[in-house]
């Protein structure tokens, strides 16, 4: 059972605090691929950053490069996603096409 928006790529697992099923060094999920590894570092860093708040992000990784598509609640959580995929060790490159949400007038 996935608790994001994101479940091809990263599972909740380290987030929601359980532990990988044994035998399973992350949780049956290739730890081989240098572009999963890449996506999931960028998916924690995400989410150890408080400043990345709210929206739907897909996000992927080609040769190095994190493409992050989706909506954004604010602009400073989609500025804050970029900067910190920036941030991670081993992206070459940081194609946002992430948008900030309309709030609707009341």
């Amino acid at each position: 059972m996935s608790y994001w928006w994101y479940p091809d790529w990263y599972n909740g697992q380290s987030y929601l605090g359980r532990s990988r099923p044994a035998g399973e060094p992350d949780g049956g999920r290739d730890v081989t691929d240098p572009q999963k590894r890449l996506a999931r570092a960028v998916a924690e860093a995400f989410f150890d950053d408080a400043a990345v708040t709210g929206g739907q992000f897909d996000l992927s990784v080609q040769n190095g490069v994190v493409i992050l598509d989706g909506v954004a609640d604010t602009e400073a959580s989609r500025s804050a996603a970029v900067v910190r995929a920036w941030s991670v060790p081993g992206v070459r490159d940081v194609c946002n096409a992430l948008t900030v949400k309309k709030h609707r007038r009341r």
